[in-house]
């Protein structure tokens, strides 16, 4: 149990207020092994319930408690806004340790190292699913051990795809069970659904209803002193337009657009507006900020960075912001006046809290209606097939990208109130959507909160898998180039920054675009005749331009399109739209693969597997305590994990000891000299690049595969070895952690013979790490299928294992005298 004082002076110190009576109670339920469903409003403070805990307990060395926590939110926007609150908050803490960020804009972590890290929902679950976004196949089983012994904090859960990755996380969760711990927060789900959640997943619901003392002191929720209300709501039945934000405007302006092109078309006609208004008087043309997903990464860093000093506290400056959803959940903005296109009750409400958000301040939100879609933005097709009139029938949505009936109830309820608060705000969520997530929580528990997909996806570990799982977004990823510099060269098509955009709209444009232009829209293939482009393996042989002339093509989703200056343009005021420009897309870094070691240097079998021993005390080890613990309650039994580990580790490069794998290695070391021929190797010294000619003469490229072999001779004297008493499926997941150190294809190991000579040098290292039996030393090749996990707990175990296995065999491999040391 937390002592409330030191805890209380600890969050004190690093917020800089006293924490609310609500916060303390997350701290004491997480701390006692409890985890904990957060249901507080907009700007209470939820982030920091979240994660002082965890500072806490890092900076007190509290061995309960995870030593890792990965903090996942729905949007890149908001991952980004509060990765970069929160490191603020560490950098001024220098004996805190920052933290990472990881989405499909910054990856900066991509095999989730770091102890703090703020991703996407996206990047989370394809991790734990085995087919992470950022990392090719080849490494599609490093990540998802990461979540094993992890804090989870879930944000903005409500606005997850309930039969996608809201199914998923729940599916996650109840697999992880004690082996992680987390925390769900949202502010806009119905009274219900909560309960329904806190069921399924055992937790502990902390109310914000259940502190009346906090809310008189939540800025976001205190009346001003001589107001009635914070927050006014006025409902027109018109669209919003340009004069009725100007007229209305005082200081801060917050406008919040449900499709990109009306965002845009608002901004161009407020800039062309800025004469002649008295009320605008003082307000600098470049305070008018419009922000959405069609922008590139560097241009919408700037935008977030500017609107959040221009609309953050203690800023007095005249300010317009003109936004779609990308900014109503997560960002810690307020503004005194808000128009709003209606949307369902849940965003709207993500959106008000925007408004009024500091103490003192009270807000005016304006809400207006979608009468009709302009005639650009309907798509007409005479095409039969069902997918295609479906996927017309939801852009024709005027409620595009809400639910019809859920638009249209929310603005008949928000035409009855005149404010808004706390109260109210849940009032209106059990009105409108209880019998919705009724309903989809039904459909969430028919499929078993997807826990066959997930199984399925630890199977084959394909991408193809995040649309049933994650999010079916329909979406293409769009590059602008100028087609007189490529032509029919050959050119490298990743290198481009790309803005996605909804594949239908996307469609309509270029059916619009090709009726008068030829060779303008492009996709690329690669000489090797494939349709998508190889973003894992990143085909160093190039791609080359094809045109597009039917716009329907695009329906078959290629990985990126790219389209000619002359019919797309691009401003850094209203990001792209269809015109003329002059604009290309700006490259991004590129490195040929993923933490691809070019140069070895030699060391033998016994300093390798030494030196990754050594990796795995100093860099995993001290971390494990929390999760070795909750590893024996998962498991049902005590267990002497180190030791598993360590025999895991002994065994993987077992193969290597082959008398045609050592073969081709010494002679390649003989050509480069300081060549021992007793030595048994676990890499020569070996340069990608000035060594290729060597490389061909050693005959090193034609050795055999080595994982398969660990993982054999593991399986054959596996009662010996693990001396449990389920052995049999903790060998299981051993095995197939060492069979598929390589890559995840790996099923199979091949013929085999050791040498007694070479056995003799490995054996002393297998004894001293508790292998004291006789491995296997000659076999002929066979398949390992039949010893592949086949529950749900190997396949956690085996991910946990491989995670240390992988990442500390690729640090030893580079530094290796490093950690012989340890």
């Amino acid at each position: 149990m937390i002592k409330i004082l030191d805890y209380t002076t600890f969050s004190k110190e690093l917020t800089t207020y006293t924490p609310y009576q609500y916060q303390l109670r997350v701290a004491e339920l997480l701390f006692s092994g409890k985890n904990v469903i957060l249901s507080v409003p907009t700007g209470a403070g939820k982030t920091w319930a979240s994660v002082v805990p965890f500072l806490y307990a890092k900076q007190n060395s509290i061995e309960d408690f995870p030593q890792k926590m990965i903090y996942s939110l729905p949007l890149r926007t908001l991952a980004n806004s509060i990765y970069s609150d929160v490191n603020d908050v560490l950098h001024k803490n220098s004996d805190l340790e920052l933290a990472s960020i990881q989405t499909g804009e910054y990856k900066n972590d991509e095999h989730f190292e770091n102890d703090i890290i703020f991703s996407t929902i996206d990047q989370t679950l394809s991790s734990f699913l085995c087919f992470p976004l950022s990392l090719s196949k080849r490494q599609a089983n490093i990540n998802a051990g990461s979540l094993v012994g992890s804090y989870l904090v879930f944000d903005e859960f409500h606005l997850l795809d309930p039969k996608l990755s809201m199914a998923t996380t729940l599916g996650m969760l109840r697999i992880l069970g004690n082996l992680c711990r987390f925390c769900i927060m949202t502010a806009t789900l119905s009274e219900k659904y909560i309960q329904e959640l806190k069921t399924t997943l055992n937790a502990v619901v902390v109310s914000i209803n259940d502190f009346p003392e906090d809310e008189i002191q939540i800025s976001s929720l205190k009346v001003p002193e001589g107001k009635e209300y914070k927050k006014s709501i006025e409902v027109f039945e018109k669209t919003i337009n340009a004069h009725d934000v100007i007229v209305r405007h005082k200081q801060k302006t917050i406008i919040i657009c449900n499709r990109v092109e009306k965002a845009q078309r608002l901004y161009n006609d407020l800039v062309q507006d800025l004469e002649g208004f008295q009320n605008l008087q003082g307000l600098n043309a470049e305070n008018i900020i419009c922000l959405h997903s069609r922008f590139f990464d560097e241009d919408r860093k700037v935008k977030e960075d500017k609107l959040k000093e221009l609309f953050g506290k203690n800023n007095s400056e005249n300010a317009i912001l003109i936004s779609t959803q990308v900014i109503e959940a997560g960002m810690d903005i307020s503004c005194d006046t808000m128009h709003v296109e209606i949307s369902p009750i849940n965003s709207f409400l993500q959106r008000a809290g925007r408004c009024a958000r500091w103490e003192g301040q009270s807000g005016e939100i304006y809400v207006y209606d979608i009468l009709s879609l302009d005639e650009k933005e309907m798509i007409e097709s005479e095409e039969d097939d069902p997918e295609t009139k479906q996927q017309i029938r939801t852009i024709n949505n005027k409620y595009l990208p809400y639910d019809k009936e859920l638009c249209e109830t929310t603005f008949k309820y928000l035409k009855e109130i005149s404010y808004l608060n706390k109260n109210i705000a849940q009032q209106l969520v059990d009105a409108i959507l209880t019998t919705q997530e009724a309903n989809n929580y039904s459909l969430i528990q028919q499929d078993n909160c997807n826990i066959a997909k997930i199984q399925e996806s630890w199977n084959n570990c394909e991408k193809n898998m995040y649309s049933q799982t994650i999010r079916d977004i329909q979406s293409i990823e769009l590059a602008i180039i100028d087609y007189n510099q490529i032509g029919h060269n050959i050119f490298i098509p990743y290198k481009y920054q790309t803005i996605g955009l909804f594949k239908w709209s996307f469609m309509k444009w270029a059916k619009d675009i090709l009726a008068t232009n030829e060779d303008v829209i492009f996709v690329a293939e690669s000489n090797k005749n494939s349709q998508f482009i190889d973003w894992d393996t990143l085909d160093s042989e190039g791609y080359q331009l094809k045109p597009i002339n039917d716009a329907y093509q695009l329906k078959n989703c290629y990985d990126i399109v790219f389209v000619d200056k002359s019919v797309f343009k691009y401003t850094v005021g209203a990001g792209l739209e269809p015109g003329t420009g002059n604009r290309i897309s700006p490259l991004k870094p590129y490195t040929k693969e993923e933490n691809q070691i070019t140069e070895y240097h030699k060391d033998t079998f016994i300093q390798h597997n030494k030196a990754i021993i050594g990796c795995y005390e100093k860099i995993f080890k001290p971390k494990l305590t929390f999760t070795f613990k909750q590893l024996n309650a998962y498991w049902g039994e005590d267990i002497d994990w180190d030791k598993l580990i360590k025999v895991m580790i002994c065994l993987h490069d077992y193969g290597k000891l082959n008398v045609a794998w050592q073969k081709p290695m010494k002679k390649l070391q003989e050509l480069k000299g300081n060549y021992d021929p007793n030595e048994v190797l676990a890499h020569s010294d070996f340069n990608e690049t000035t060594d290729k000619e060597i490389e061909k003469l050693s005959g090193v490229k034609n050795k055999p595969p080595h994982a398969g072999i660990g993982a054999y001779a593991l399986i054959e004297r596996a009662k010996e070895i693990i001396a449990f008493n389920r052995y049999e499926y903790l060998s299981n997941c051993i095995s197939t952690a060492i069979l598929k150190h390589h890559g995840v294809d790996t099923t199979t190991y091949p013929d085999f013979s050791i040498s007694n000579v070479d056995y003799a040098q490995a054996d002393s290292l297998f004894r001293a790490n508790g292998i004291n039996v006789r491995l296997i030393q000659k076999a002929r090749r066979g398949h390992l299928i039949d010893s592949l996990p086949s529950i749900v707990n190997e396949w956690i175990i085996y991910m946990f294992f491989v995670r240390i296995l992988r990442l500390c065999d690729q640090e030893a491999t580079i530094n290796f005298e490093k950690y012989l040391k340890q």
